[in-house]
């Protein structure tokens, strides 16, 4: 258990070091990274095996936590995998816009980070985000990634 741990500290702290050393870059990192975390990892779980998620919250660290989960997840493991995706996929593109969309996007992710921690000691490092996530908030971000990428009109 000690390993993954230790990896997760690790990518947390690079994606803490990014988001205060280019902001920018930081929020578009983590716009993809919910994305791909969406359709990866949620993805395989929902459409793979959802009964996972009743055991990743059978195993939670807190009991009325432990509680609260299963009676949830329990109620349609596949539709909690399927909004879930959607969560993640929504927050992910909240953050690749811009204004407001961006302070959302972080607000739903520090969020999500919260509510996963108490279900795993893997997961507590990741509450490591939420300060890169503090700094990003004060910042406005003015262009989407969409408007840095696609090519300036010839008008």
């Amino acid at each position: 258990m000690l390993t993954p741990i230790l990896v997760s500290s690790i990518f947390v702290l690079a994606v803490v070091v990014l988001c205060f050393a280019k902001p920018n870059a930081g929020r578009i990192f983590l716009g993809i990274f919910f994305l791909v975390m969406a359709l990866g990892v949620n993805g395989s779980f929902t459409f793979g095996n959802p009964q996972a998620y009743i055991d990743y919250a059978n195993g939670a660290l807190i009991p009325f936590y432990r509680t609260l989960t299963m009676s949830v997840i329990s109620i349609s493991p596949f539709l909690f995998g399927l909004l879930l995706m959607a969560f993640e996929i929504t927050m992910g593109l909240l953050l690749l816009h811009k204004h407001k969309s961006v302070k959302i996007g972080l607000l739903g992710t520090m969020l999500f980070l919260v509510s996963m921690a108490p279900l795993d000691w893997v997961q507590l490092p990741w509450l490591g985000l939420i300060v890169a996530e503090i700094h990003l908030f004060k910042h406005d971000f003015d262009r989407s990634l969409w408007e840095m990428i696609r090519p300036k009109s010839k008008v």
